[in-house]
């Protein structure tokens, strides 16, 4: 028998005010993706062997997975696709679920305890967004201030989005070359700034937080666009105010302008990485939009993808031997 595990992307849009049991609550808020997938096939095995993309880093997973449950390392996982690191797409951590979930299922374990499989490789509070999405999907809103004490907070506001392929809400995102001397921690470094320049933010920005999540409810992606762009100025705001300046290559904004020049309602960069995403409606504009993204920044500017939102998380498949 054969397990295959589909986990998806997630890709954090930044804080966003709600209110919330009579109180503004400042909220890491983050969409859950399709693409790009992490792809695992699982076989029991005698000993552990994992092989494919980033075998390196789903070996610490494992390892952390075993000595926390003190079982044996018993399964052969083929990572046939994973999501690329520093990208700010939650690689590391949907990687170590991913890895988790296969290896519950060839030690007998619970395969569909997301919270059991985040305790048993570690993962902490500020993960929420990687959690829930893998658990779940959606566009999500979280409790950064329960983050922040280092709780796992529940899932504040959840939405699906989902249309027909002439309406569908693509997220058309390029991921840059990546520098060399780019620290391991790069991604965890912007989660963890952007998280602590929530206490910057102000009752001002509230509007803007009810308009967002309007737009979602009432599946309006004009209105949800134009709330987007006001959000990013004011997270743009609170990380000046909290001392951080993120940082904008000459790529990025190259890029953003062919965005901008060929359909896309909004623009902008992962909150806790490097790639560059636009919105755009339906199939067709995002695959001109990303015809244009390949031809205009060459061969040296980026991998280029398109996807829709997970609106079920991570999936399962078990299959019989052939």
């Amino acid at each position: 028998m054969k397990l295959e595990v589909i986990g998806p992307a997630s890709l954090p849009l930044g804080i966003v005010p709600v209110e919330h049991e009579g109180r503004v609550v400042p909220c890491l808020a983050g969409v859950t993706l399709q693409h790009p997938p992490i792809h695992i096939i699982a076989e029991r095995h005698q000993e552990l062997l994992i092989t494919g993309a980033r075998a390196d880093r789903a070996y610490e997973h494992a390892a952390a997975f075993v000595n926390y449950h003190h079982t044996s390392m018993r399964a052969e996982l083929q990572i046939e696709l994973a999501i690329p690191s520093f990208m700010g797409l939650g690689s590391d951590a949907l990687l170590g679920l991913c890895v988790a979930q296969s290896l519950a299922w060839s030690n007998n374990l619970p395969l569909d305890d997301t919270l059991a499989l985040a305790r048993a490789i570690g993962l902490d509070a500020e993960y929420a967004l990687e959690i829930w999405g893998f658990d779940q999907g959606g566009l999500l809103l979280v409790d950064a201030d329960a983050i922040a004490r280092g709780t796992l907070p529940p899932i504040l506001r959840r939405q699906t989005i989902e249309h027909p392929d002439k309406k569908a809400w693509v997220f058309v995102m390029v991921f840059p070359r990546v520098p060399p001397e780019t620290p391991k921690t790069f991604e965890r470094d912007h989660l963890r700034a952007l998280l602590d320049s929530r206490t910057h933010l102000d009752r001002d920005a509230l509007p803007a937080g009810r308009a967002f999540w309007s737009a979602a409810e009432n599946d309006n992606l004009p209105a949800f666009a134009e709330a987007l762009r006001e959000l990013q100025q004011i997270n743009q705001h609170i990380f000046k105010r909290a001392g951080v300046q993120p940082e904008t290559t000459t790529i990025d904004r190259q890029t953003f302008d062919i965005m901008r020049d060929h359909g896309a309602l909004v623009w902008g960069k992962s909150a806790a990485g490097m790639a560059c995403y636009a919105l755009i409606e339906g199939a067709r504009a995002s695959i001109d939009l990303r015809t244009r993204l390949r031809a205009d920044l060459g061969p040296f500017g980026g991998a280029v993808m398109a996807a829709i939102a997970s609106n079920t998380g991570a999936r399962s498949i078990v299959k019989e031997a052939p």
